[in-house]
C-alpha cells in the first residue's frame, strides 16, 4: 500500500512539473515568436538598422519610464510592502555571487574572458522578463511589474558600470560620465519613488498618471520586439564560439537560477508570495542581457562573439527558464 501511494504522489509530481512547464514554455514562445519576427524583419532590411536604434531609444526614454511612473505613483504603497527595499538589495546580492563565480569559471579562456564574464551574471532583468510576467501572471502583472521596477533600481546601474568596465579598451582613457548610467528608466524610479516617500504622491494631477499608464501601456509589446530586433543585428557564428558559450549558458542559465532557488530555502522571505517567487527565479533564469551588445559595439568595435553567445543563451533559455519557473513552484508554492 505504500508503494502505491509513493507511486501517486510521484506521478502527481511529475504531472505538476509538466504542467508548469507547458504554461510557461507557452509563455517564453509567444516572446520567441515577437523577437524572431523582429529579427527578421531586420535580417531581410525591411526594418533598417536606423529603425532599431529610434525603436530601442523611444522605448529607453518615453514607455518604459512612463510605464515605471504610472505602477509606482498609481499603485506603490510601502506599508503594503515592507520589505520593498530588499529588493534593489537581492539584485546588488545576485550580481555580486554571479560575478564571484565567474572568476574561476572563465579563468583559462584568455582574452576572451573580458566578453564572457559580464556575460555570465548580467541579466536581462526588464525587457524579457516583463512580458513573461504579463502572460504568465496577467492578473498580478501589475503587482509584478513594480516588483521588477524595485529590482532593476541597483541592477540597471551596475550592468552599465561593470559592462564598461569588461568592454572598455584598455589606455582608451574615455572618461567617466554619469548620464551612462543614469537612464530615463533609473530618473523615473527616482522620482517616482521621491514623491512617494515625500508624501507628494497626491499632489500629483491624476491627468499626468492617467497619461503615464497610457504611454507605459506600449512599454511590452515594443520592449519585446525591441530585443528581437536588436538581436537581428548582430552578426553570429556558431561553430566559432559554440565552446565559449558553453560556459556562459551553464552559468548564466544553470549555475544562477540554482542559486535563486537555494536562497529562497534559506530566505523565507523571497518565496513569501506567488509573485516573488516568479519575479526571482526569472531574474537568476533569465539571458544575458541585451545592451551588453551595444556596450560591446561601442567600446570594443567587435560585437561578434557577445552577439553569437547571447543568440544562443536566448535559444537555450526557451527550455530552460520553463524548467527552472516549474522546479520552483512545485517546491514554493
Amino acid at each position: 500500500m505504500r508503494v502505491e501511494n509513493t507511486a501517486f504522489v510521484s506521478c502527481s509530481l511529475v504531472d505538476d512539473l509538466l504542467n508548469q512547464f507547458l504554461v510557461v514554455f507557452q509563455a517564453v514562445a509567444q516572446i520567441g515568436l515577437i523577437v524572431l519576427f523582429a529579427g527578421w524583419l531586420v535580417r531581410r532590411q525591411i526594418l533598417p538598422a536606423s529603425g532599431v536604434k529610434l525603436i530601442s531609444d523611444t522605448v529607453i526614454t518615453v514607455f518604459l519610464p512612463c510605464l515605471i511612473f504610472s505602477h509606482i505613483v498609481g499603485g506603490f504603497y510601502p506599508a503594503e510592502f515592507k520589505g520593498w527595499w530588499m529588493l534593489p538589495i537581492s539584485s546588488v546580492v545576485l550580481i555580486s555571487i554571479g560575478w564571484a563565480i565567474s572568476f574561476p569559471l572563465f579563468s583559462r579562456t584568455g582574452e576572451a574572458r573580458q566578453e564572457l564574464i559580464p556575460a555570465a551574471f548580467l541579466q536581462n532583468a526588464a525587457y524579457f522578463i516583463l512580458p513573461l510576467g504579463k502572460i504568465i501572471l496577467p492578473e498580478q502583472f501589475d503587482e509584478f511589474a513594480r516588483y521588477v521596477f524595485l529590482f532593476i533600481l541597483a541592477h540597471n546601474p551596475l550592468l552599465w558600470l561593470i559592462g564598461k568596465h569588461y568592454f572598455l579598451k584598455r589606455g582608451s582613457g574615455e572618461p567617466f560620465h554619469w548620464k551612462q548610467i543614469l537612464s530615463p528608466p533609473i530618473y523615473a524610479n527616482i522620482i517616482a519613488l521621491t514623491l512617494v516617500a515625500t508624501g507628494a504622491r497626491p499632489y500629483v494631477p491624476t491627468f499626468m498618471v492617467d497619461t503615464a499608464t497610457f504611454l507605459g501601456g506600449g512599454a511590452v509589446p515594443l520592449g519585446t520586439f525591441a530585443l528581437g530586433a536588436t538581436l537581428g543585428t548582430i552578426h553570429i557564428n556558431f561553430r566559432r564560439y559554440l565552446k565559449v558559450a558553453g560556459l556562459v549558458v551553464f552559468q548564466k542559465l544553470f549555475i544562477m537560477p540554482l542559486i535563486v532557488l537555494g536562497a529562497m530555502a534559506l530566505v523565507p522571505w523571497l518565496r513569501s508570495s506567488p509573485v516573488l517567487i516568479l519575479l526571482f527565479i526569472l531574474q537568476g533564469a533569465s539571458p544575458c542581457a541585451t545592451s551588453l551588445i551595444l556596450q560591446s559595439k561601442s567600446y570594443s568595435d567587435d560585437s561578434e562573439r557577445i552577439g553569437t553567445i547571447i543568440a544562443i543563451c536566448y535559444i537555450v533559455c526557451t527550455f530552460s527558464i520553463p524548467f527552472w519557473v516549474a522546479i520552483s513552484s512545485t517546491l514554493y508554492l
